[in-house]
């Protein structure tokens, strides 16, 4: 599903003017409470403020709703690769940019080129437009780096270990990857 145009700004404008009417409430309440010392009432203005926030969060509500109509209500994990699964490309990868890259290198010489091993739920992009496969690839780094494949000196420049060299070379399995069929 293609995702609602300016979605995040609507959410965003929606729970901003909450935020500014729970003040405006706060202040009509303290402003209510001084004046009733002096005889004034503005309990009818403080209770009109508050019957306007439940309307503010009946819209949150349903634009919620709106944005969430149309989705899956799950996904469904045969229609999307495992984490495990992107590690020997992503090392593949870094092979052929010479040992060292930026994980945006990484993404963009893996375009095109991982299409073969993605399954369909691979290619839904998040909230932000960003595909899953993306994701995967950043979110390789961390257990890439436990399992030796890569250095973690340098936060910005992935860096291929011999160890990951081998996995490259399909010499050596990951944790993830389930044994081959005998």
């Amino acid at each position: 599903m293609a995702n609602l145009p300016r979605s995040h700004e609507v959410t965003t404008a929606i729970r901003s003017l909450g935020r500014e009417v729970k003040l405006a409430i706060k202040e009509a309440n303290q402003s209510a409470a001084k004046r009733l010392a002096r005889g004034d009432s503005l309990i009818e203005v403080a209770k009109a403020i508050s019957e306007f926030n439940n309307e503010v969060k009946a819209l949150y509500g349903r634009w919620k709703g709106l944005r969430s109509s149309g989705r899956p209500p799950e996904r469904i994990k045969e229609r999307e690769t495992p984490l495990w699964e992107f590690y020997r490309p992503i090392l593949q990868a870094l092979v052929a940019l010479g040992g060292d890259a930026t994980r945006k290198e990484i993404e963009a010489k893996l375009d095109g080129t991982i299409d073969a091993s993605l399954k369909e739920g691979d290619y839904a992009a998040n909230a932000h437009g960003v595909p899953r496969w993306k994701i995967m690839v950043r979110r390789a780094r961390k257990p890439m780096i436990s399992e030796g494949f890569i250095s973690g000196e340098n936060l910005l420049r992935w860096k291929i270990t011999n160890k990951g060299e081998q996995v490259a070379k399909g010499g050596v399995k990951t944790k993830g990857q389930p044994p081959a069929d005998t």
